[in-house]
């Protein structure tokens, strides 16, 4: 094992980077992840998002086009420098590619290595038959989608409810039968989506809420509220779901520990001017509570100005959670990433074999859900 490229990766934030490869390989046995003879298109990133390329290398892909690009989280140089660590650690190679590939391309490779581009030619795109909708990959826009092959297949690191709009242009997948197929993150003993709970614990308890014997109140129309509100319970809190603030009776919000705000889907603001509440009645009606942000718009500003605590305290826009679930660690990336793998594979190959986009409704694995096509 190096011990430099553990080092390099423990800088990043990952807290034991040699439990990695393990994770990786066990999570792609669980889920019989087999890519040989598939390219893939998907992003190279930093911290625990470094695992996407490696997974599919580990997975055999015939080669792995991962893009990157100068971002908050890292330069270019970085995100190669934690590929490589990463890669290193778990016997893959990788290497920094300069010229656009051919689909004859006869140099040497193997077929567990990453190719990490810098940008996104029009080529990859044609070249795979996976392509997943991950940060650097994005926008997939009307170009990229015309560029791919016709048995090419999206597959969504997410559910239908969580697609941003302007990441897929799901009217140009229409248009070339390219599928779109989300990923079950409640999928039998991988239960992804179960993780939104113990990211709520966290960052009540980064925010100095014990949880246990806490009176709590959690702001959600969305799949997020019962599932924090079930985890919070069982962790001893008194916890009410309120799908709109103004459903609350105002001796509940005079209790409360702390407000929790998990409305993913919901566009306008829920705290502030023209939401359920302006910020100044939220601290005459909630005093001493604690404002967390999991998901969903509030005046932070006009929050603190009036004195209340609000963590972790950023300005988020719709359709944006303030943590996302790799701030538990290293698994739930690795087993979501991997699901939505799956799911490509799965769809690849049935598309491969001259099966219509239109009987790619639903994916299976074992008999049960993995994925259902949203384009």
């Amino acid at each position: 094992m190096s011990l430099a490229a553990v080092s390099l990766l423990r800088q990043a934030g990952i807290a034991n980077p040699p439990r990695l490869p393990g994770l990786i390989r066990r999570t792609i046995a669980f889920l019989e992840l087999d890519l040989s003879g598939l390219t893939v298109l998907t992003e190279a990133a930093s911290g625990p998002y470094v695992v996407t390329p490696i997974i599919a290398a580990l997975a055999g892909a015939a080669r792995v086009f991962a893009v990157t690009r100068a971002a908050r989280y890292g330069t270019v140089e970085a995100v190669f420098a934690q590929t490589q660590a990463l890669a290193e650690l778990c016997g893959v190679r990788v290497g920094m590619l300069g010229a656009v590939p051919r689909a004859g391309d006869s140099n040497a490779r193997n077929a567990s290595a990453v190719e990490v581009w810098m940008d996104r030619p029009a080529e990859l795109f044609a070249m795979a038959d996976i392509i997943t909708n991950l940060g650097f990959v994005r926008p997939l826009n009307t170009g990229a989608i015309e560029s791919m092959k016709p048995t090419a297949v999206i597959p969504l690191m997410c559910e239908a409810w969580e697609v941003r709009p302007g990441d897929v242009d799901l009217a140009a997948c229409r248009r070339r039968g390219i599928p779109v197929i989300s990923t079950n993150e409640d999928y039998p003993d991988l239960e992804v989506f179960a993780y939104s709970g113990w990211l709520a614990l966290k960052l009540l308890f980064d925010a100095q809420i014990e949880v246990h014997k806490s009176r709590l109140a959690v702001v959600s129309s969305d799949k997020f509220g019962p599932v924090i509100v079930a985890r919070l319970r069982r962790a001893g809190a008194q916890v009410r779901l309120l799908p709109r603030l103004t459903c609350a009776l105002p001796e509940e919000l005079a209790e409360l520990d702390a407000l929790i705000v998990a409305d993913y889907t919901r566009p306008d603001l829920i705290i502030g001017p023209g939401g359920d509440m302006p910020a100044e009645a939220v601290a005459a009606a909630c005093a001493g509570a604690t404002v967390i942000q999991f998901a969903g718009r509030v005046d932070v500003a006009g929050l603190t100005a009036n004195g209340v605590q609000v963590y972790p305290g950023v300005e988020l826009p719709a359709r944006r959670m303030a943590l996302t679930l790799a701030a538990l660690g290293p698994r739930p990336v690795i087993e979501l990433h991997a699901a939505g793998l799956k799911v490509g594979e799965l769809a690849a190959r049935a598309r491969l074999v001259g099966r219509a986009p239109d009987n790619l409704d639903a994916i299976t694995l074992r008999g049960r859900l993995l994925g259902t096509r949203i384009a």
